[in-house]
């Protein structure tokens, strides 16, 4: 589940439930294990306000590495869905791949750049100023923050697909192969060979005494292995998805229903006759809107009988729906962002049938199976 936020430079920001326990055990680190031994005369109050302070700007900083990634992708013609922040950091989801090598080695080092930049900045600033201008507490947070960014910048550098320096390797390889998929095909060999080592080391480190640092090695192990997998899925998906748009899987076969319909109707006829949480109301030609359960639950059920759907519709624009101009791989990558298992298609304002994530799945197992 994920909270928005809004939108920075025309790019959603949200942030996933995950991020919520990253973020109570950065406090508890910081304040339990880090700023007593930086400064132990620190009081008790000042290292939990100070924990809070240098963790939600720690994420600050890991929204900027990823903003920098958006921003660039952009710039060079590639649609981002939105950045999302969890448990492992941050994410920008693009909703297609770069066009050439050129462009992903931009969008890749544009991340690592920005936190390295900035934490020359952070030091830069406790050079000039110190504990005078910020007092005792925000010199520690400042020098916290820089020491966190030179470390997300190095670390992301690591050759390990998807990390940033892995995107680096895959775009070498693609500019030497001349193949986006075997690019990633290697990459992402080598991403999963960083993550097998994280998670070896981290069950090093728990053996022998550094039980919490070791977890979360394991954790990041864990984490990278099934990126780089999901990675390499996704190329592959594209591929087997390319030219074909959602005219080809959609279905016209789905219930229209008449905007005279009542509540009571549609409950025991649809509601609980289809697999469908939402449903198209049509007038002729024209598309009205949609209904769903939760429309259902807003009315008492005394009112079902005399209540009709044209008084519950909801507007189009408001509803799950995508273009028939756009391609298959499209709707389940945008199937996949809003958790929806099926979308609406429409075409200049009309309702041209319905695209599910299983006939898309399907077509794509069919072409694997006969090697196209």
């Amino acid at each position: 589940m994920s909270i928005r936020l809004g939108k920075i430079a025309g790019i959603p920001i949200s942030i996933d439930a995950s991020w919520f326990i990253i973020l109570a055990l950065i406090i508890y680190v910081l304040a339990v294990s880090y700023f007593p031994v930086v400064d132990p005369d620190l009081s008790v109050a000042m290292r939990w306000f100070g924990g809070a302070i240098a963790a939600l700007l720690l994420f600050g900083s890991v929204l900027l590495h990823e903003l920098a990634h958006s921003i660039v992708a952009m710039r060079n013609g590639i649609d981002i869905g939105g950045i999302n922040l969890f448990i492992f950091g941050g994410v920008s989801r693009m909703r297609s791949e770069p066009r050439s090598p050129e462009i992903e080695f931009k969008m890749a080092v544009a991340g690592p750049a920005t936190s390295i930049v900035l934490a020359g900045v952070l030091w830069g600033l406790l050079a000039l100023g110190g504990q005078p201008w910020f007092g005792r507490l925000g010199a520690l947070v400042i020098g916290y923050l820089a020491l966190i960014n030179l470390v997300l910048g190095i670390f992301n550098l690591l050759p390990g697909f998807p990390l940033d320096g892995g995107r680096v390797f895959r775009a070498i390889l693609w500019g030497a192969t001349g193949s986006l998929e075997k690019a990633t095909r290697w990459a992402s060999f080598t991403g999963q060979g960083f993550a097998y080592l994280f998670i070896f080391g981290g069950f090093w480190m728990m053996l022998f005494g550094g039980f919490l640092n070791g977890l979360w090695l394991v954790f990041i192990g864990w984490f990278l292995n099934n990126a780089a997998q999901q990675s390499y899925q996704q190329v592959q998906l594209r591929n087997a998805l390319s030219g074909v748009d959602v005219h080809r899987v959609m279905t016209t076969d789905f219930p229209h229903l008449d905007p005279n319909l009542t509540i009571d109707e549609f409950v025991h006829e649809y509601l609980l006759k289809y697999d469908y949480s939402t449903f198209p109301v049509t007038e002729g030609d024209r598309f009205l809107g949609v209904v769903t359960m939760n429309e259902v639950r807003d009315i008492p059920r005394e009112r079902w009988a005399d209540t009709v759907l044209q008084d519950v519709v909801k507007c189009p624009e408001d509803e799950r729906v995508i273009k028939c101009t756009d391609d298959a791989f499209d709707a389940l990558m945008h199937m996949a962002e809003e958790n929806a298992r099926r979308m609406l298609v429409m075409c200049e304002g009309r309702l041209e049938g319905v695209v599910t994530q299983e006939s898309i799945v399907n077509l794509v197992r069919t072409k694997m199976q006969l090697g196209m």
